[in-house]
Parts: C-alpha cells; structure tokens; sequence
C-alpha cells in the first residue's frame, strides 16, 4: 500500500506542469485466488487523490467480448471524458478500474474447462484488492459498474447478483437476450448450433448448455433484484441500428425491470454497435453515476 501511494504521488508530481487531469496506470495486476493466479486490469486515478483522507467513488468498466483492459480508455476516451465532467465540476472525482476478462462472459467456467472463475475474480478478488490499493469509498452506494456488449452483459448480471457490491449499473448494447421473446429469435450469436459454440466458449458447460446459458442471463436475476429492497439504479442504452439486433434485448430488459415497479434510465439512439455509438453514452452514464453518490466538493 505505502509503495503504491509513493508512485502514485511521484506520477502526480511529474504531471504537475501540465493540465490538470487523471492519471492511467496501465497493466496493474491484482492477486486472484478464483484465478489462481492474478487479474489485470487498468485504473483511471482522478488529481484530487493528491488530497489527504479523501476517499473516492469507483467505477468498473467490463469490456466486451475479445477486446481487453484498455478498450474503454481507447475506444471509449474515458479519461478524457473524466478529466473533461470533473473539471468542470459537474461529477465529483472518482476512481475508475477496467479489468481484463478475455472471452469469460463474466461467469465463473473454472469448472467446465473455460476461461476461468472471473465472476469471483472481480466481485471478490478485484474489489477487494483496489480498495487496499486505493483511497475508495468502498460502500454500495459509492461503487458502480457498467459495461459495453459483453461488458454489458456481464455488468448486468454481477450488479442483480451482487446486489451488497454494486449500487448503480450502465449497461451499453448489452449482449443480453430474453428466452422465448422477440430478442431471442432476432439475435444471430445463438443460432445456429455451431455459433453457440464459437461465441460462448465454455462458459456454460464442456458444450452450450441453454438452461444453464438462460440461468446466468440478467433475465433470470430481475425479479430477485427487484424484490430485494436494495436495487441498484440502472442505465441501459443501445443504437437503433446494431449489427447483432441488440436494442430488442436492451428494451426487453427495460421493460422487464419497469414491470417488476422500478424506473430504469433508457437511451436509445441513432447508432450501431460500435464505439462511435457508445462515446456519446459514456458521459450521460458517468452523470447518472454521480447522481446516486451524495457527496460534492
């Protein structure tokens, strides 16, 4: 901890001649015993963490699927989104992680052969060593997560199933499809047979196993969630024009959460399945973050 605190203040100090701003450490690792082993990721660190005993929010990022800890600090210009909101003091300072999880769909498949344990990994492993790490807020309320496709995805699912870890969610063109509904039958990742295979990568057994591919949707965690007493705030956006059709699930699991009495945030826009849709989502994600921590300086 004290050595990670003496970089940090030496990165501050050698950008004290340029333009305020955060800064990115790429390539961290942190210990994972669901890994056995370590799991990477990146951390955005805002200016003001220079300040004594000043705690931050924190905000994880997932990536989607074959993309890795960088893509929303290349594609998405997070740290530049940031700098730009913090700057002008229109979201307080926060913390922002972006773990890598390769093609794992954020659920734990140690056991079938497949990517590794990463639902454990983050939730447990990676939760807990940043906030050892770094200077966090480290109740539900201050921490939130959000993702992009399968990113998305996985931000949905780990933030209905850890409803103690996580108090807000922004799901971008989740890759998400409810059974037996309009979603299931437009979708083109699921069918045919041989696509299963190749999208899901034991993940949901040793060969794609539906029941146990539709027990791990969000879909199945919406009614728990809602009768918790303690959901979080959800964001869901998605293009109009997405390549996979992924706006069908997106308003499904809309108004999925809104029939079970809660009122969701919903963006659907002009856009496909790209970046370039998703950028213009990151900044009204990360205001509808600060809206739910009570704390502004």
């Amino acid at each position: 901890m004290i050595l990670r605190l003496i970089a940090i203040a030496i990165l501050l100090i050698a950008g004290a001649g340029s333009a305020i701003g955060g800064q990115v450490l790429p390539d961290q690792r942190a210990p994972s015993r669901a890994l056995g082993g370590e799991i990477a990721y990146t951390v955005y660190l805002p200016d003001a963490i220079a300040e004594p005993s000043r705690r931050f929010p924190v905000v994880y990022l997932l990536h989607g699927y074959g993309a890795g800890q960088g893509e929303w600090f290349k594609g998405g210009r997070v740290a530049e989104a940031l700098d730009r909101l913090i700057g002008a003091g229109e979201i307080v300072p926060v913390i922002a992680v972006a773990p890598s999880a390769g093609k794992s769909w954020y659920v734990d498949s140690a056991a079938w052969g497949g990517p590794g344990d990463y639902e454990t990994a983050i939730v447990r492993d990676l939760v807990e060593a940043v906030d050892r790490a770094y200077p966090t807020r480290t109740d539900r309320t201050h921490r939130a997560i959000a993702g992009n496709s399968m990113g998305g995805r996985g931000a949905l699912r780990l933030a209905f199933a850890h409803l103690d870890t996580f108090g807000a969610v922004a799901a971008l063109s989740p890759a998400i499809w409810k059974p037996g509904s309009v979603s299931s039958i437009t979708n083109t990742q699921l069918q045919p047979s041989a696509g299963r295979e190749k999208w899901f990568p034991r993940t949901t057994g040793e060969t794609f196993d539906r029941k146990v591919f539709n027990a791990q949707s969000p879909f199945a965690l919406v009614a728990a969630m809602a009768a918790s007493g303690m959901p979080p705030r959800i964001f869901l956006a998605s293009g109009d024009d997405d390549y996979w059709h992924l706006e069908d699930g997106t308003l499904e699991m809309y108004l999925d959460i809104v029939a079970h009495g809660l009122r969701p945030e919903l963006r659907v826009g002009n856009g496909g399945h790209d970046w370039k849709f998703w950028r213009r989502m990151v900044e009204p994600a990360l205001r509808f973050f600060d809206a739910g921590w009570h704390e502004r300086k």
